[in-house]
C-alpha cells in the first residue's frame, strides 16, 4: 500500500501521515524533514537546500527532490507500504514520481488532500514551534505556555522555525496553489484522490481518512 498526503501548510498532513504509518506499518517518507535535515549539513548541497527552502522560501528543484526519493526507495523491501507526507509538489515531480514508483515495482493507491483555508493555515502556525534540537514540534498554549519554556523530551531550546513566519506562511501558500493545486487536481482525474476537511480535530480527520484506506 503506498498512500500521498498533500496539504497546505499547517494542514497537519504530518500529523495524519504519522497516524496512518503507525496504523498500518507503513513507512512514513517525510520529504520536509529529509531536506531540512541535509540543509543543516555543512556542504554545496545543503547549502543550496538551506537557500532554496528558508530563505527564498521555494521549492526545491526536482533534480534535488528526484536524487532523495530514488536513494530512499532503493534502500526500501518492495513489499513495505508507504505513506509519502507532501510530495510530489508540482507536476514535473509528479510526473517522475510515478516513472520512479513503477521502476521499484510500486503504484499510488490513494492519494489524501487535507484542506484547510490559508487563513487557518497562518493560525496554526503562528501557534507552532519546534525544539533546536530533537526537533520535536510544540503547540503554544496547548503542549508549551510561554516562550522560555523548554522541550519535554530532551530539554532543548523551544523555538520558531526558520520558515514559519507570516511572510514564509503566505509564501509557502501561494506557491502551493500556484504548483501542488494542480497535482491535486491531476490525481482528482485519476480518480484516485480523497479530499478531506483538515479544519477537523485530528481524530476526525484521522478517521475520515481511515474509511478510504482499502487493506490489500
Amino acid at each position: 500500500m503506498n498512500i500521498i498526503i498533500l496539504g497546505q501548510a499547517g494542514s497537519g498532513k504530518g500529523t495524519q501521515a504519522g497516524i496512518l504509518a503507525k496504523k498500518y506499518g507503513l513507512e512514513h517518507f517525510d520529504t520536509g524533514k529529509l531536506l531540512r535535515q541535509v540543509a543543516r549539513l555543512d556542504g554545496e548541497l545543503g547549502r543550496e537546500i538551506h537557500e532554496i527552502i528558508n530563505v527564498r522560501k521555494e521549492l526545491v528543484p526536482s533534480r534535488i527532490l528526484k536524487e532523495i526519493v530514488h536513494l530512499r526507495l532503493s534502500d526500501m523491501p518492495r513489499e513495505q507500504g508507504i505513506v509519502f507526507d507532501g510530495v510530489p509538489r508540482n507536476l514535473e515531480q509528479a510526473g517522475y514520481f510515478s516513472e520512479t514508483l513503477k521502476e521499484f515495482g510500486r503504484k499510488i493507491d490513494k492519494v489524501f488532500f487535507v484542506n484547510i483555508p490559508g487563513e487557518e493555515s497562518i493560525r496554526r502556525i503562528s501557534f507552532r514551534r519546534v525544539c533546536r534540537d530533537c526537533k520535536k514540534v510544540f503547540i503554544m498554549g496547548k503542549d508549551i505556555r510561554k516562550e522560555t519554556d523548554r522541550c519535554l523530551d530532551c530539554g532543548g531550546e523551544i523555538m520558531h522555525r526558520i520558515d514559519d513566519t507570516v511572510e514564509g506562511i503566505k509564501k509557502r501558500l501561494q506557491v502551493f496553489e500556484e504548483e501542488t493545486m494542480p497535482v491535486v487536481d491531476s490525481y482528482r482525474e485519476e480518480g484516485v484522490l480523497v479530499e478531506i476537511d483538515g479544519g477537523q480535530n485530528i481524530e476526525k480527520v484521522a478517521n475520515d481518512i481511515a474509511k478510504n484506506v482499502v487493506i490489500r
